[in-house]
This record gives structure tokens, C-alpha cells and sequence, in this order.
């Protein structure tokens, strides 16, 4: 008897065996590695109050980060006293330790260590001048077995008017919400003719009132409003909240999400506030449920008009990203998958919705298997605390996610986005490798395990990427970035690539891609020459576009007429032009080329289409149309076994770079001062070098201001007036130097002010006279050129006129703007300035 149970019983455990293979095994779709959901955050959250309100939540990084790259929040400090508050979670704190940097970070001002931590601590300054300058913040918590550390910027919040700032885009957006007193909001706003267009997915200072309130929508916040403080001055202070809504007046799907990101720069002159800028996004957090699907496709509802997605070759799947999230849709199977996301709709958890990381679709091949990369600050998993750049395969079969690659990065997710970001690729079908850093050009064979460098030694300029990262050009190894003769256009996807070698007598210079036609200019040694300010150029005659096919799509040249460099925006090339006179080139207007390539035939397309509440909503159309809406709703597990890597690189540093800031974002990065002047006037924002020195701030300089103790003076024997002007801006930082010497040795003016007086030279040229008044307002004259190579030395303005001393004839002089435009005009608007 006992031997039959015993016999039964191992029968039961076998049958019992096999089913669990047998389930894992379907359960897993022939995925033999581990899988699981992503693990939650773990790390505590520091944010911080000040006036009544609780401003810049800020994440913890679990790597030590390069101080001049965190320039995310700005947190003011009133009375030399900071509010912190700690939400430590499941987490042991064991003690507390702050520092105060200055802005490169080169120099620690205060540290102090807090050995009982509680929920509140009262951070306490010290030493004279500690808050005479912007300064960063850093707080490292000693957790059980790690560091981890958070940023923000702080500042001395006196003369800032920031309470009143606070009130006010708080009042405006509680009005706005709840259509009370809307009468009062409408004088702020700077409606134009086209600003009552029907879409709500963007609404700015220049939108009808309607838009700015709502219109039908009837919004109520779902959860918490962070509110985030992104700059703060005498003049104006900038605020973005970011918060979540439901939508009553969406009588079809009033319990769907929507993500908005409300942005306020604010001014108060005596008793009054202006509104000087304002912009607000809204995005539809998108479910996969029924009502994600209808007959005509996918239903995006109120999503950006450049949304990114991408098809397979049968147009019967497609991979989307919105809101920060990946979704993968196939028709054939009727199939809907969230494939990667931080945010956790199951577990409302605030730190899962920090949003500085970006999603990139790879490439998704013929069944649906999509290859992507994940961008910036990871939230949770893996890799939480960490920024960098994550390489992802969705296996659409096995129904997971195996993660391939993880290249950290050691800056803030702007930066880093922006110089990492865009030189990281994967091939699936090769399964390499490609990263681009300081200049060398890796490849790392992800099946063998081995790393090769394919071309090393580039220089900036030397090189591009198109937008996606599949395709990279660069010039010939060895040569100097003016003396190339051959440039190699190199397809990671593919591993293919092509030449393009020059004429004889003339060399090649990279441009950029616009899609995956790429861009390059020829220049001619003998074209060599210097700008009215002094710099070494050579520009090129001729601006070439070749396709992939290797076909010359586009010849750009004009006579007489040289590009200095140019820079792709949006699909649109911008050619930055020079005129020649005998071996100086001056500055003329820019011109532009627009991308007119076809948008190849496909079965699934983005579209927008009206409806009476939300107006304009978007749509991923089949053609063909979809007959079940009701798809099975999947969500990827991720693989925890697979042959993932981290890959270390040594990063560049931050040098000769400046960083453009608005609506709360990195707008862009430039090599030239001037174009991040240029580009920080036209979005509302601020410039900054890479040591984060403010270089210019849109409207935050004083209407009438003169630079101290600067008096008529005239070159003396021997010297140039360029040379007087530097010598008068050296005398005024207390620096001395033999300027005539050095502009002989062929040093450029903004070289020499950089290596004297412990601050960076600027090259303004291009500039408007009213773009350097921030300049002089910064207690630094500005160096300015008339016709003929005429130098003077800008030191002063009030609301009507500039003025300048001219060391020709020792003269002090005043002008109209317009005068001064005219003058400076005649020299392509040359001018060079400084920053201490």
C-alpha cells in the first residue's frame, strides 16, 4: 500500500514538473532567460520650501555628477537659510553631508555634515559673500551600502520679487483651471491672428483666452502639481509646473490622463506683474484599452504632430512613443504592448514620472521586434540613480525586453542628451555597438564581448550624426578640420558606407544630415582669411546635399558669397554666409534649405483629424483600417539574465560650449557664442558657457547703465585701435599683457581676453546692438566694429542711445541704436565681449 502512494505520489510530482516547464515555456514564448517586471524606485527624494510653496522635487544619482552639467532647478534662499525636506521611503539614512560649490564647480564654499537626519532640516549659510553669485547645492546622503547625491542651483532670493511671482502664476493657473475671473487673465496674453488655432496640445502667450482656458475641456488635477523653479533674477523668475489631469468635458473617455507641463516667466515692476512668457503642453497618456482603437486606426487623442513612431515593411505594426512611454501595436496578431515605460499606472509612485529621459526607436523590423534606446535619468530598475544611454531589444515573440547595452554618463541629462545621446547606436542584425566619444569613433561586438576603435583623434567639427544616430560622417583620420580631402559616410544599420573625395587643390568639410541626406561644404586653402574681430576662417564656397544612393540632390553656390558653417533645425539647414574683401570676411544674412524629400508610401500614417471638445487630436491611420478594436493587452516582462553590458567610456569635458536654456529645456547646444545669443533671444531664454557663466539672459538687464571708471583714451604709437580696446578691457579686470604682440602672433581678441583675465572671450559677431546691452549691463565694456576695420569701445546706454570711446581720436561718443546699427552694420554687427 505504502509502495502505491509512494508510486502515485512521484507520478503527481512528474506530471506536476512538466506542467510548470510547459507553462513557463508558453508563458515565456521561447524566452529561456529570467524575466520579471522592472523593480520599483527605491532612492529617497530631496525637495525643497520656500515662501509657503514646495518647489523642485530633484531625483538622487548614485554616481558622483560634473557640477557644471546639473543646471536643471534653481532653488532661492532667503535669509541664508534652506528649507529641505526628506522623503526617505524604506530607506536608512545615516547621516547627511552638504556643500555650497561655485557654478563650475571648481571651488567647495561651505560643507557640513548632519548626523540625526529628519524629515525637515534647516540648511544654514555661512561666510561673507557665499550668495553674492548663483551657486550650486549639493546633498549627498549616506544610505546603509551607497552614496547619493542631488543638485540645484540656489541664489540669494532678495530684490527677486519671487513670492510674488510664485502668487502670481499660481493665481493664473487656479483661474485658468476653474474659468474663474477669466476677464483678468486676458490682458496678459499677447493673442496674435493665428493664436485661436483649434489644438490644445500647445497653448502659449499668444493663444486666444478660450485655449488658455480650457475651453470645454473641464480639467481637474489628478494627484500632486510639482512645481519646479527654473530661474530667478531682479527681473523675472521662471516656473514650470508639471501635473496630470482627467477631463470631464470629454464626455466619450473623461477618466483618460493627460500630462501638462504649464510654463511662466513672470516680471514685477513696483505693484504690477507681467507675464512675459507662457506656454503650456498637454499630452494624452495613452492606455491600449477599446478606446485606444478605432475603426480607422490607433487613437493618440491629444498628442504632439511629431509624434515619433515607426512601421514595419508591411505596414501591419507599428512602434510609437508617447508621453514618455513605448508602445507596440500589431494588427495581424491583435496584439497591444506596453513595452517600456518608468511611469507605473498600477503604483503612483512620484518618482516614477520624473521625465528627464527620452525614448528612441531604433529600428522595428518585418515581425515587430523593435530595437530602442532609453536616454537620461533612469527612474527605476536597473540602472536607478544613473544617467546614460540604455539600448533595448523588444522581442515580439518571446513578448520581452532584454536590455543589451548601458553606457553611463557622469552629466545631467541635458548635456549628456545632447553630447552622448545623439553618438550612440545599436544594429540588432550585427549586434554592434557604435558610440562616438571625445572624438573616437568605438565599435563593441556585443556576441563576442570585444571593443575596437574604427577612427580616433576627431575634433569638433570633424564630424556629424544624423538625428536618429544611423548614420554618421566624419573626415579623413589625421587631417586637420580645414585640410580633409576625403569624408567617409558610414551606415551603422548596415555596416555599408561610401566616399567622398575632394577635387584636386580643395578640401571637404561635414555639415550635418538632413533625414539621411547628408550635407557638406569645399573650401580652398587660398579662401583663408580672418573676420573683422580677428578670426582665423575658412569658409566654404560651396555647399553640396548627396543621398544615400550617392546622388548630388542639391548644389548651393552663389557668387561671391561664402558659408562660415551651418546648423540643421527641424529639418532645415540654416547657412551662416560671409562676404570676402580682399582677406576679411564679413557677416551677411543667413539662408536656408528645407528638406523636400517625399514621405515614402506606407499603410500606417500620423494624422490629425477635429473633434468638437479637444479639436485637434491626433491618429497612427492603416489604410486599410482595423476591424477589432478590442486588442489583447500585453506588458513585456524584462529579461533579468540576458548578456546585458556596461560599457565605460572617459568622457570630454565641457569646454568651448554654450547652452542655450528656455521653457524649462535645453534648447540647443552651439560652438559660437553668438548663434546661442541669437538663439536665447528668439525662444525667451538664456545662454550659458560651459563653466555655466551666464553669457546673455532675454530681458534682464537694466534700462539705462555705464561701466565704471572707464574714461576717454587713444592708441598710442605702434597700436591698433583693436589693440587699445583690449588694453583698456584688460586695464579694467586688473590684467596687463603685450596685446600687440600677441594679435601678431595671430591670436584672435576673444583668445587673448580668455587666457587673461580668468573669465571667457566672446565672439558677439552677428549680435544685435540691443542683444549687447546684457553684455555691458554685466560691468564689461564690449569691443565694436564700424567700416574699415574702425574699433571702439561700448561701455554705456540708456533707454535711446549707446555709447562708446573711440581711441582713433580719444573721444567719447553717443548714438541712437539706430546709428550704432547702422555703423556696426557696415562690419557684418562684429563685436567682442567678455564674461568674468
Amino acid at each position: 500500500m505504502i509502495k502505491k502512494i509512494a508510486v502515485r505520489a512521484s507520478v503527481l510530482t512528474a506530471v506536476f514538473i512538466m506542467a510548470v516547464i510547459v507553462f513557463s515555456y508558453l508563458t515565456n514564448r521561447g524566452n529561456t532567460d529570467m524575466s520579471a517586471d522592472m523593480d520599483g524606485a527605491t532612492l529617497p527624494r530631496i525637495s525643497f520650501v520656500t515662501e509657503g510653496y514646495e518647489i523642485n522635487s530633484i531625483p538622487g544619482y548614485k554616481n558622483d555628477m560634473e557640477i557644471p552639467s546639473m543646471r536643471d532647478t534653481l532653488t532661492p534662499v532667503e535669509n541664508r537659510e534652506i528649507e529641505l525636506h526628506l522623503e526617505k521611503y524604506d530607506t536608512q539614512v545615516q547621516k547627511m553631508t552638504w556643500q555650497v560649490f561655485t557654478l563650475d564647480g571648481e571651488k567647495c564654499l561651505q560643507q557640513e555634515t548632519l548626523k540625526e537626519i529628519g524629515d525637515v532640516e534647516t540648511l544654514k549659510l555661512k561666510g561673507d559673500g557665499i550668495l553674492d553669485e548663483e551657486r550650486v547645492l549639493k546633498v549627498t546622503l549616506h544610505l546603509e551600502n551607497e552614496d547619493v547625491y542631488y543638485y540645484t542651483r540656489i541664489r540669494n532670493q532678495e530684490g527677486c520679487n519671487y513670492k510674488t511671482c510664485l502668487d502670481f502664476a499660481n493665481t493664473f493657473h487656479e483661474r485658468a483651471m476653474k474659468k474663474e475671473q477669466t476677464d483678468e487673465l486676458e490682458p496678459y496674453l499677447e493673442t496674435t491672428s493665428d493664436g485661436a488655432v483649434s489644438t490644445y496640445q500647445t497653448v502659449t502667450i499668444h493663444s486666444d483666452l478660450n485655449h488658455v482656458v480650457w475651453g470645454e475641456l473641464r480639467p481637474q488635477v489628478a494627484g500632486d502639481v510639482l512645481w519646479e523653479v527654473k530661474e530667478c533674477n531682479e527681473t523675472y523668475t521662471s516656473i514650470l509646473l508639471t501635473y496630470r489631469v482627467r477631463c470631464a468635458g470629454v464626455s466619450d473617455n473623461p477618466e483618460a490622463l493627460y500630462t501638462v507641463k504649464e510654463f511662466f516667466r513672470v516680471r514685477v515692476v513696483g505693484d504690477k506683474q507681467y507675464l512675459m512668457d507662457y506656454n503650456r503642453t498637454m499630452t494624452q497618456n495613452f492606455d491600449g484599452t477599446t478606446k485606444a482603437l478605432g475603426s480607422k486606426g490607433i487613437l493618440l487623442g491629444i498628442a504632439p504632430v511629431d509624434l515619433e513612431y515607426q512601421i514595419n515593411s508591411e505596414g501591419t505594426i507599428v512602434s510609437f512613443v508617447q508621453n514618455n512611454e513605448l508602445w507596440n501595436y500589431d494588427k495581424d496578431a491583435d496584439e497591444m504592448s506596453l513595452v517600456f515605460s518608468f511611469a507605473d499606472a498600477e503604483n503612483v509612485d512620484i518618482r516614477n514620472f520624473y521625465d528627464r529621459h527620452e525614448i528612441h526607436i531604433v529600428s522595428v523590423d518585418q515581425v515587430g521586434n523593435t530595437t530602442f534606446t532609453v536616454s537620461g535619468y533612469m527612474n527605476r530598475g536597473t540602472h536607478e540613480g544613473e544617467t546614460g544611454v540604455a539600448v533595448y531589444y523588444f522581442d515580439s515573440e518571446k513578448n520581452s525586453v532584454a536590455e543589451k547595452a548601458f553606457v553611463p554618463s557622469s552629466k545631467g541629462y541635458y548635456v549628456m542628451k545632447e553630447e552622448l545621446g545623439k553618438y550612440v547606436y545599436y544594429s540588432n542584425k550585427s549586434e554592434m555597438l557604435y558610440v562616438m566619444m571625445d572624438g573616437t569613433l568605438y565599435s563593441v561586438d556585443m556576441e563576442e564581448d570585444t571593443r575596437e576603435v574604427l577612427v580616433r583623434g576627431l575634433e569638433n567639427g570633424q564630424y556629424t550624426a544624423s538625428q536618429d544616430g544611423h548614420l554618421l560622417a566624419y573626415q579623413g583620420i589625421g587631417g586637420k578640420v580645414n585640410e580633409s580631402e576625403k569624408i567617409t559616410v558610414l551606415n551603422l544599420q548596415t555596416g555599408d558606407s561610401f566616399e567622398i573625395d575632394a577635387e584636386n587643390g580643395e578640401y571637404l568639410k561635414p555639415v550635418g544630415f538632413i533625414k539621411d541626406d547628408f550635407a557638406y561644404g569645399t573650401l580652398k586653402s587660398e579662401d583663408g582669411g580672418q573676420t573683422l574681430a580677428g578670426q582665423s576662417v575658412y569658409p566654404m564656397y560651396k555647399l553640396q546635399i548627396i543621398n544615400q544612393k550617392q546622388e548630388i540632390v542639391k548644389t548651393y553656390e552663389v557668387a561671391d558669397v561664402y558659408l562660415l558653417d551651418g546648423y540643421i533645425n527641424d529639418n532645415m539647414l540654416q547657412l551662416n554666409r560671409v562676404a570676402k574683401n580682399g582677406n576679411i570676411y564679413m557677416a551677411i544674412t543667413p539662408d536656408y534649405i528645407t528638406n523636400n524629400e517625399e514621405q515614402a508610401e506606407s499603410n500606417i500614417k500620423l494624422e490629425s483629424y477635429t473633434e468638437d471638445t479637444r479639436q485637434k487630436v491626433m491618429r497612427l491611420t492603416y489604410e486599410d483600417g482595423i476591424k477589432d478594436s478590442n486588442a489583447k493587452l500585453l506588458k513585456p516582462k524584462q529579461v533579468l539574465f540576458d548578456k546585458s553590458m556596461t560599457i565605460r567610456f572617459d568622457e570630454s569635458t565641457m569646454d568651448g560650449k554654450y547652452y542655450v536654456y528656455a521653457l524649462g529645456e535645453l534648447q540647443g547646444v552651439y560652438e559660437r557664442a553668438s548663434y546661442a545669443v541669437i538663439k536665447a533671444n528668439e525662444v525667451n531664454g538664456v545662454a550659458v558657457s560651459s563653466r555655466q557663466a551666464y553669457v546673455w539672459e532675454r530681458g534682464n538687464w537694466p534700462s539705462v547703465y555705464e561701466v565704471e571708471n572707464m574714461t576717454e583714451f587713444q592708441m598710442e604709437e605702434g597700436e591698433t585701435a583693436m589693440a587699445a580696446c583690449l588694453q583698456q578691457m584688460l586695464q579694467k579686470e586688473g590684467k596687463t599683457a603685450d596685446v600687440v604682440k600677441e594679435l601678431n602672433a595671430g591670436k584672435s581678441p576673444e583668445t587673448i581676453l580668455s587666457t587673461y583675465i580668468g573669465g571667457e572671450g566672446l565672439d558677439l559677431t552677428g549680435c544685435t546692438t540691443e542683444e549687447i546691452l546684457y553684455t555691458i549691463s554685466r560691468e564689461t565694456p564690449v569691443i565694436a566694429m564700424f567700416e574699415n576695420g574702425h574699433t571702439v569701445l561700448a561701455i554705456g546706454y540708456n533707454k535711446t542711445n549707446i555709447a562708446y570711446l573711440d581711441p582713433a581720436d580719444g573721444k567719447r561718443y553717443s548714438v541712437t541704436f539706430a546709428e550704432m546699427e547702422s555703423k556696426v552694420g557696415a562690419s557684418g554687427n562684429t563685436f567682442i565681449g567678455y564674461v568674468k
